[in-house]
């Protein structure tokens, strides 16, 4: 290789790694953390939102892990440029089925390489040295995805030359399984829940990890050490024992239906609880139909300038089985037109999440709205001075 062809790969080696980055984790940081963050509220995995300076950790040391891919890749390049390296840009050579096949065969390697090398890196000795720059986004972000060490980092990047090596790959499905393996990655440190749900609330995909997978590795390092598969951890038994339940906990059901928002409260109770007056802002105490619940409307904490509702009490609480006396109902609620919008409504029967509006009506009840897509259901709720006042007259 001459020298100005191989100062051209390294331009074009770094280029492509540092923008594999940036689309990859930046892109899955702008659509999912940041534009989707509010509808997909209920499916975020924490509680707490990481913040600036933690990020700002990851991308410092992102660059380095993209300087060593993007060594790698020159070194592949030059491998290829000596005949080493079996790769080949016509897909006529070897034929679309061969592209495919050896698409599926890097995938699953890479994931076998990835989970025994990540075992190994979470043995005592090895741990501090190369695993813990990693582990210190105990609360992942999409950043998190290349914050290696140098020693991970060179470690990740060595499957590649290895795999290329021994089997002819298609620029294309080299290409493809790059941007698989970042988008995929990137995904799995998202911290909110993409992946969808059977009706039994389990991974409509089980074979695959989810975000909840691997989130539950940043909080229980000796769990889930698959990256795109979870195979390996369920046949050596390293998967978390609670993983189906925490991704029930945050993945919507597929196929359930609006009528659920409908059900949200249809139990018979009693009055429990009576509060301050609801004012013109939504605040206070109301009661949904029949008496079943009493919800406190309140600025949100990790949102002062919105308003949720808390459910303070339920007749029968313990059919709940997504929630708990004291948990958010109602979140995200911002004044709008004639009343509030852009909220999530929390059924806590079945853990469905509807889009949500409230609208004060001239009697002082509050109309509350739910829809699943275009499907919408609405309730009429009162607030419980209205309640213990009708109570006080019928005496």
């Amino acid at each position: 290789m001459s020298e100005f062809s191989l100062i051209d790969a390294i331009i074009g080696t770094l280029t492509h790694d540092t923008l594999r980055y940036a689309l990859g984790a930046g892109g899955t940081f702008l659509v999912v953390n940041t534009l989707l963050a509010r509808r997909l509220q209920d499916r975020k995995i924490r509680d707490r939102t990481p913040g600036w300076s933690q990020i700002k950790r990851e991308v410092l040391t992102s660059a380095r892990t993209v300087l060593i891919f993007a060594a790698t890749g020159i070194l592949i390049g030059l491998g290829h440029s000596s005949g080493l390296v079996p790769i080949y840009d016509k897909v006529s050579d070897f034929g679309w089925t061969y592209l495919i096949a050896s698409l599926a065969l890097i995938i699953v390697a890479h994931d076998a390489w990835f989970y025994w090398t990540h075992r190994l890196l979470h043995t005592r000795r090895l741990f501090r040295l190369a695993h813990r720059t990693h582990h210190q986004s105990h609360n992942p972000t999409p950043f998190t995805s290349y914050s290696f060490d140098v020693a991970e980092a060179v470690l990740n990047a060595l499957f590649l030359p290895i795999f290329v090596a021994l089997v002819p790959m298609n620029t294309i499905a080299l290409l493809v399984f790059l941007f698989h393996m970042m988008l995929r990655n990137a995904l799995g440190h998202c911290g909110y829940e993409v992946f969808p749900a059977d009706r039994n609330g389990k991974p409509l995909f089980d074979w695959m990890t989810s975000v909840t997978h691997h989130d539950l590795h940043h909080s229980h390092g000796r769990y889930n050490m698959g990256l795109y598969f979870t195979w390996w951890d369920r046949f050596m038994g390293t998967e978390h024992p609670d993983y189906y339940k925490e991704f029930a906990r945050v993945a919507r059901r597929v196929g359930a239906q609006s009528a659920g928002w409908l059900r949200i409260v249809t139990i018979s109770g009693l009055l429990f609880l009576a509060g301050n007056e609801a004012r013109a802002e939504l605040s206070g105490l109301y009661s949904a139909p029949y008496l079943g619940a009493v919800v406190r409307f309140e600025p949100c904490p990790d949102d002062p300038a919105t308003t949720c509702g808390r459910a303070l009490w339920g007749w029968e609480a313990a059919s709940w089985r997504h929630m708990r006396p004291g948990d958010l109902m109602i979140t995200g609620l911002r004044p709008g037109g004639d009343g509030w919008a852009q909220g999530r409504l929390l059924h806590p029967e079945t853990g469905l999440s509807f889009r949500g509006s409230a609208t004060k009506l001239p009697d002082g009840r509050l109309r509350l709205k739910g829809c699943a897509g275009p499907i919408c259901a609405t309730q009429n709720w009162v607030p419980l001075d209205h309640l213990r006042n009708t109570l006080s007259d019928l005496k």
